[in-house]
């Protein structure tokens, strides 16, 4: 083992738990510039050492630590990378968000210190969460975001938002319940054939056993991890959670919460599903409930879209939306499929963290979230609209956007697995979504201006300096993808299907 390696593992797990103590130590100075430089600091570190980090995974390489406990594959570093890139632009948009709430009186200093600090908690909880090679503890580490997270959502203490906040934790913390029957039958099972209690609980172990394991303790396994997981990842029908907690925290709080977050579940599924896939019986049970539920949660989302009147409960409906194309994705299976799931990880991520951003600059314009209450952004604040155009676009899947491409990939790998029903649904599904978001833009960009706006005026280009990465990248990548981020999913791609 590179020892230098091993170091770089752990240094990527400690630095965001050790930032998270000093900066609510920062906080007792009650001096809000040292509080913001380091949180800025400790943001900028986190994001080198992960992907510093993920530079292992371009050469197929696993790296393990702490007694196998922790490890950087390919999987893992897709989700290293999201949490590296958007965690940084989210928390240095977060910096001028937390001073237009302590200039409004919407929050106190201590909040703004609570706020930094559990940023770089639940930072922390999520690296753990997708470097768990024991599968116990990936469970505890994705329970631990709920617990770090759940402060964030309620940070304003307001009614919904502390009603949000025990949604939250509830809904999550039962579902998850149902993760941890999963996880102690799958540790029973394969205890038996494995033979080594250790070696047992390991992913790197499980996925060599695959085919060993009983194809019908596996399925009842699949149920347990998809109701838990799915719960936390906000699939559909056990997301009703989300759009309260997403609507009622902190702007860059619902950007962690839906670009970041709920791909930690989906990451947990992705490994179960990296065993299952050397059983073609269990594998057709895995794609049959990832295809159905991921329909569902598709159909959901979009009926909601276009229901909604909230920006951000819109955004989160959104969330579910797109969770079930990942989902779907996954179903189709195959190279393709896999690789489109895998892009739309990272499209996603961006694209819901530019527009929940977005959605904070328009509550700090309008001074509100109902859409019936804003309208003329182009005439109030340019900028701002268009960062709003390139997110709901995207989202809508329009070309060439981010997301259009995965969706793309997601669709032809569909039809090249001849399951052209499930195709045409699909696509159903997104045109519901595409006239939704347009619409909504529609009104919020050209509608009538209200007579009434809280701070007439485009946002300082400080606050807008995240969102323009956010954009650039968005607008980008779908076309222009980097050699190797192609070069890294082609890796996990490879990964899961146990490909040389």
């Amino acid at each position: 083992m590179n020892i230098n390696k091993e170091f770089l593992l752990i240094a990527l797990l400690a630095v965001p738990l050790i930032f998270s103590l000093v900066t609510w130590l920062a906080g007792g100075m009650k001096k809000i510039k040292i509080l913001n430089f380091v949180h800025c600091l400790a943001a900028v570190t986190t994001s080198f050492i992960g992907l510093a980090a993920v530079r292992s995974a371009l050469k197929k390489e696993t790296i393990t630590a702490l007694n196998d406990f922790i490890f950087i594959d390919p999987v893992g570093a897709v989700f290293i990378v999201v949490i590296s890139v958007v965690g940084l632009l989210t928390n240095l948009y977060s910096v001028k968000y937390i001073s237009w709430e302590l200039e409004s009186k919407e929050i106190e200093f201590m909040d703004a210190r609570l706020f930094f600090a559990l940023s770089h908690l639940f930072i922390f909880t999520m690296l753990l969460s997708v470097m768990s090679n024991n599968i116990v503890l990936m469970w505890i580490a994705i329970e631990a975001t709920t617990l770090s997270s759940v402060f964030l959502v309620s940070l304003y203490r307001k009614k919904s938002a502390v009603e949000g906040g025990w949604k939250y934790i509830v809904i999550c913390s039962i579902g998850l319940a149902f993760g941890l029957y999963g996880t102690i039958l799958l540790y029973s099972s394969s205890l038996g054939i494995i033979g080594n209690a250790h070696d047992a609980m390991l992913w790197t172990s499980l996925s060599l056993h695959g085919r060993q394991l009983n194809p019908g303790v596996m399925k009842i396994i699949f149920v347990f991890f998809l109701i838990g997981y799915g719960t936390k990842a906000g699939l559909a029908p056990m997301h009703t959670w989300l759009p309260d907690a997403h609507a009622e925290g902190p702007a860059p709080a619902s950007a962690l919460l839906s670009a970041v977050l709920l791909k930690c579940a989906i990451a947990a599924i992705i490994r179960f599903y990296s065993v299952a896939v050397h059983s073609p019986e269990t594998l057709v049970f895995v794609k049959t409930c990832l295809m159905i539920l991921g329909l569902l949660s598709i159909f959901i989302g979009a009926l909601f879209i276009l229901r909604q009147r909230d920006l951000k409960r819109m955004f989160a409906y959104s969330s579910t939306e797109n969770l079930g194309i990942i989902s779907v994705a996954m179903a189709f299976g195959g190279k393709l499929g896999l690789f489109a799931m895998f892009f739309h990880v990272l499209n996603h991520s961006l694209t819901k963290a530019l527009a929940f951003c977005t959605a904070g600059n328009l509550q700090h314009i309008y001074g509100t979230r109902d859409m019936d209450r804003m309208g003329g952004l182009f005439k109030i604040a340019p900028v701002s609209a268009v960062f709003l155009a390139i997110a709901m676009f995207s989202l809508a899947g329009l070309p060439p956007m981010a997301i259009f491409t995965s969706e793309f990939y997601a669709i032809m790998a569909g039809i090249g697995s001849h399951q052209y029903l499930e195709v045409a649904i699909l696509l159903m599904g997104l045109g519901i979504v595409f006239y939704g978001l347009v619409s909504h833009f529609n009104t919020l960009a050209f509608g009538e201006t209200p007579e009434e706006i809280k701070n007439s005026g485009e946002v300082s280009p400080t606050a807008n300096l995240p969102l323009f990465v956010f954009a650039i990248l968005i607008c980008t990548i779908g076309i222009f993808p980097p050699d190797c981020w192609t070069e890294l999913l082609n890796n996990a791609v490879a990964q899961v299907l146990q490909n040389p």
